[in-house]
């Protein structure tokens, strides 16, 4: 008789044990898979996407594979077929100062495809602290202008193949002066 109150007592034990374990191991897995998700889904594309129904110069153009463009920063990212210089030279030599005093960053961020064309340009407009602001609209119509009509891309090449990426251009501008282009 006592054996059985023992192993009653050993059950219970084990049985209260197991169910602890089982409700840390469920708490554990809900905080590491679900607790921060947001409640609603806020963000339906990565924060590079360009949306081609938005951007400029949408019409025509076209990617090799919709579905994987490529981010900035990889180690073979698209670059302007005459480098850095040629692409610097290129927008000093026809940009004209027609008396502008604004400053800030002019970014135009835009897709190369996988045949070195560029499209779906978008542009951002910020000033030297990075809060949002608006150009002189000549300036910027200038800038976007010359961007544009930078047409040999090399495009980025990855895993053996030429794909889409994404790219941009930022404008330092002081006083109406282009002091920087980034990258």
């Amino acid at each position: 008789m006592k054996l059985k109150k023992v192993l009653k007592i050993i059950a219970s034990v084990l049985g209260v044990l197991l169910f602890l374990c089982a409700c840390f191991i469920g708490i554990s897995y809900y905080n590491y898979k679900y607790r921060y998700l947001p409640k609603n889904i806020l963000f339906t594309q990565s924060a590079e996407y360009i949306n081609p129904d938005e951007a400029k110069f949408s019409e025509g153009f076209k990617t090799c594979d919709e579905k994987y463009i490529i981010q900035y920063y990889n180690p073979e990212r698209a670059t302007y077929s005459e480098g850095k210089n040629g692409l610097r030279k290129f927008i000093m030599s026809n940009y004209e100062n027609r008396n502008y005093i604004d400053s800030g960053y002019l970014n135009i961020r835009f897709v190369i495809n996988c045949k070195g064309e560029a499209g779906r340009y978008i542009i951002h407009e910020n000033d030297l602290n990075l809060k949002p602001k608006k150009f002189n609209k000549d300036l910027v119509h200038q800038l976007f202008e010359l961007t544009t009509q930078l047409k040999k891309w090399n495009p980025n090449f990855t895993h053996d193949e030429f794909r889409d990426s994404y790219m941009y251009l930022s404008y330092r501008i002081e006083n109406g002066n282009i002091t920087e282009i980034i990258p």
